[in-house]
Order: structure tokens, then C-alpha cells, then sequence
């Protein structure tokens, strides 16, 4: 009939492609899951490398160093990159060894670094050896050593071989060890190095008697 309109016809749904579309969902909805699961675990590993840094509120401590009955002994020998060039040898034994773990975008990171440097160049303490172990990458500490004109050896660990061996709990944090290899301060947070008592005890450490290893005994001539 002329002029007579059309009835549309009913659109049919084709089931392949709302097989297409479910699939499609599933496989959003699995990613998904996956990279939320991810991002899960890099959270709890970036978490497991930080550090705990002192709080705003803490103040700079004397040094404190332990009775010699009280020291437990250390064991490492390791050989780190030294800033700005060189390798430095970290031994325990036979001096007494004072490592501060250390980083520069501590708070209070350039006294700290500033104050440790001028004291291990006072004439009584001249025997303790200094050493500032750091985590930070290359670029950035070797500017900041410049920047700040630092010549106390700054050490990279980026390797974590010292940290293995005297574990870094918080930064600042800083072992002393005494001629016989023994821990004989482990204290963390901003010391204040140039109180009396940090000097006292330093001073105390180096009057302390090393005690040899003892000499297998001999057999005598018959």
C-alpha cells in the first residue's frame, strides 16, 4: 500500500557478542584484581626498605657506651665505595671504630656530618677512627659531600653488605666499637658529639688496654 510506513523489525541480540562482552568484563575485573595485588606487594616491600627517622621532637644525645661485661662481639671485614673516590676498609678489632649510619636529607643531616668531622680531628680523639655509612645513591651524596666540603670518609652500602653485619634499626644511628671488636655503644638518633660525655666516653674506650689474641703454646725442645 502506498504511503504505508514499515514496521521495524526487532533487533536480535546475537549471543556471541554479549559472550564477547562478559568475557571481556572478566578479564577487566582479573586485571584488576592482579594489579591491585601488585601494587599490594610493592607497597609491603617499598615499607620493608624504609627506615625509621627521628622524630622532630628528639634532641641530640651524649654518647653512650656500655661496660665491658655488657659488650657483645661484632664480626666484618667489608670494603665500600668511598666518596668522593676510593674504596674504604671496615674492619672490626685492633681500633676503636665509630660508624654512623647516615643519610643527607635527615633532619639535621649537615650538623650532624659537620659536628662528627670536626671531632674526629681533636687532638685526643685524633685515634678513633670515622667512618659515615650511607644508603643514597652515588650522584646525590657525592654533591652533597661537595656542597657541604665534608672530609670525614662517607661510605656507600648500597649493597648492604655493612648493614648485615651491624643492622641500621632507624637513621641517624651510630655503633662504637672498642679494640677487642665488641660493640661497645649502639645508639640511635642525633648524638651530640661534642657534649663531655660523648667525649669522656671516646676517651675512655682509647685508654682501654688491647688484649691480644693469645699465642698458640709451644712444645718444648727435648
Amino acid at each position: 500500500m502506498a504511503g504505508a510506513r514499515a514496521c521495524p523489525q526487532p533487533r536480535i541480540a546475537c549471543p556471541r557478542r554479549w559472550d564477547c562482552r562478559r568475557a571481556a568484563r572478566a578479564v577487566s575485573a582479573r586485571s584488576a584484581i592482579v594489579a591491585a595485588a601488585v601494587a599490594a606487594l610493592a607497597i609491603v616491600v617499598y615499607r620493608a626498605q624504609l627506615f625509621t627517622v627521628s622524630r622532630p621532637g628528639d634532641r641530640p644525645h651524649p654518647l653512650a657506651v656500655r661496660a665491658p661485661a655488657e659488650r657483645s662481639p661484632a664480626s666484618f671485614d667489608v670494603v665500600l665505595p668511598q666518596v668522593p673516590v676510593g674504596m674504604g676498609h671496615l674492619y672490626c678489632g685492633e681500633q676503636v671504630l665509630l660508624i654512623h649510619y647516615w643519610a643527607p636529607w635527615e633532619r639535621h643531616g649537615a650538623v650532624q656530618a659537620a659536628l662528627l668531622d670536626s671531632l674526629r680531628r681533636e687532638p685526643e680523639l685524633e685515634s678513633v677512627r670515622v667512618a659515615i655509612v650511607c644508603f643514597d645513591p652515588f650522584p646525590s651524596v657525592s654533591r652533597y659531600v661537595a656542597r657541604h666540603r665534608l672530609r670525614v670518609p662517607v661510605l656507600l652500602d648500597g649493597e648492604r653488605r655493612m648493614r648485615a653485619a651491624l643492622p641500621c634499626p632507624s637513621v641517624p644511628y651510630t655503633y662504637v666499637l672498642d679494640r677487642e671488636g665488641r660493640i661497645a655503644a649502639a645508639q640511635p638518633g642525633e648524638v651530640d658529639w661534642f657534649a663531655e660525655g660523648s667525649r669522656a666516653a671516646l676517651r675512655a674506650l682509647l685508654r682501654e688496654a688491647h688484649v691480644p689474641a693469645a699465642a698458640a703454646p709451644t712444645t718444648p725442645a727435648l
